[in-house]
């Protein structure tokens, strides 16, 4: 398979942001987080004919007024800000030598990342690096790959979700009046967590470890979910979640593909707009989240029913009296980012996992006017990443759920080879078209 840039362009807002908004503080909550991209890929299996000019002509210009309404995301990062001075996204069309179906039948992380726009590493200067980088990839069938990279920097899931829907329907011309504008004020937010100096600004991540990782898909039906949370049932947890019983065993297969024969820790990301009070709107942009932070004993880590139990107790630990220690700026609170941190640290680590969860946050219904994605998906290259990842997404079709892990390579192979894990989890399967191109 070959892919082929055939143009590269940088998009600005279709309209200039205006002086009192040129120029923000970052939060603290921005402050800790990666100079790192997120990677995502949409793909759609246009079958009927199309002049492609056009096509991303349209993608293009409603990608320059979405960035009007995101006037953040078009900015960049300069010392401890953001500049919002219409610097603009990065758009990259290309041409990929095979059909759609090809890449689908059986989807390979080497074969998925020719596809997306840049590193997950951001290794320019801040304030040269676009938040936004998009490439178009156009497959011989006609079909289209919409793939991203999304600066993690001012991103979280709720933000980057956001941005993309509001895209997806200014392309498709379905944006309604109530969505012209963005509700959110970040200056206020960014007060509420203020940054600190006692922190570096520019979090950097653990140096990953001299060993090969492999990022893996598994695919966990909504009858394989139904049969996860009547075995993590417990009197503390009576109905316990899919993501809560679906983490609580991936973390246990994890750790047995580790041999893991002490203490482990599992961090979970936990959006924090709807826990604060009075609670944002989920348009809000920035990395409004906080890692719930689990720790096993030995004793616990083979039993799903304790596991399950420690990942509830770190949801419910993040509260509204939690939330609001940190936005007094109490020594209590400072402790709290002080203590992450230090989790954060430990990141890499053979017993220590980091979780987020994409679910219910309608990625799957993404349509840029050519129906819903065929499917999405991750990918990067891993020896960039930290091992010991769990990435969860809704499956396009059904209620289930597919986990992407990165694992080091010879834990990931036992876990490939776990009938317990296999017993619930589909390996990679195939992703079937409607209308095979």
């Amino acid at each position: 398979m070959e892919v082929k840039v055939l143009s590269r362009e940088t998009i600005i807002p279709s309209s200039p942001t205006p002086p009192h908004l040129k120029s923000f503080k970052l939060s603290l909550l921005d402050q800790l987080s990666p100079m790192l991209y997120t990677p995502l890929l949409f793909f759609y299996p246009i079958t009927k004919t199309y002049d492609p000019k056009p096509t991303m002509a349209t993608l293009k210009d409603s990608l320059s007024q979405t960035l009007t309404r995101f006037y953040l995301l078009a900015g960049r990062i300069v010392g401890k800000s953001i500049h919002c001075t219409d610097q603009g996204a990065v758009f990259i069309e290309a041409s990929v030598s095979c059909n759609m179906s090809d890449i689908l039948k059986q989807p390979n992380n080497e074969v998925l990342r020719k596809l997306l726009p840049c590193s997950l590493l951001c290794c320019n200067p801040a304030e040269e690096s676009p938040q936004v980088v998009v490439q178009a990839n156009i497959f011989s069938c006609g079909g289209i790959a919409i793939s991203l990279c999304l600066l993690h920097k001012l991103m979280d899931g709720a933000t980057f979700t956001s941005f993309l829907t509001s895209w997806a329907s200014t392309n498709k011309g379905s944006l309604d009046s109530s969505s012209n504008m963005i509700c959110y004020d970040y200056k206020a937010f960014s007060s509420l967590f203020p940054q600190t100096n006692i922190l570096p600004f520019h979090q950097k991540l653990p140096k990953p470890a001299n060993r090969k990782r492999c990022l893996r898909r598994f695919v966990f039906g909504s009858k394989s979910l139904l049969n996860l949370k009547a075995k993590a049932e417990s009197r503390g947890v009576p109905n316990p979640s899919c993501v809560e019983a679906l983490t609580g065993f991936i973390w246990k297969h994890g750790m047995m593909a580790a041999d893991c024969q002490g203490s482990s820790t599992l961090s979970h990301v936990v959006n924090l707009r709807g826990r604060m009070k009075p609670a944002l709107p989920e348009v809000s942009v920035g990395n409004i989240m906080w890692g719930a932070v689990a720790h096993s004993s030995a004793m616990e880590r083979m039993e799903l029913r304790a596991l399950v139990g420690l990942v509830r107790e770190s949801f419910e630990e993040i509260n509204k009296d939690y939330i609001e220690r940190m936005l007094i700026g109490s020594d209590k609170g400072f402790e709290a980012v002080l203590k992450f941190v230090g989790e954060m640290n430990k990141w890499g680590m053979s017993n220590y996992y980091f979780c987020t969860s994409w679910r219910n946050m309608k990625l799957n219904e993404v349509d840029f006017w050519w129906g819903r994605p065929a499917w999405i998906a991750i990918a990067g290259d891993t020896n960039e990443l930290m091992a010991n990842v769990i990435v969860l997404v809704d499956s396009v079709m059904g209620d289930g759920i597919e986990a992407w892990i990165l694992l080091d390579e010879q834990e990931m192979e036992i876990l490939e080879q776990n009938p317990q894990f296999l017993e619930f989890a589909l390996l990679n399967p195939s992703i079937h078209l409607s209308d095979e191109d």
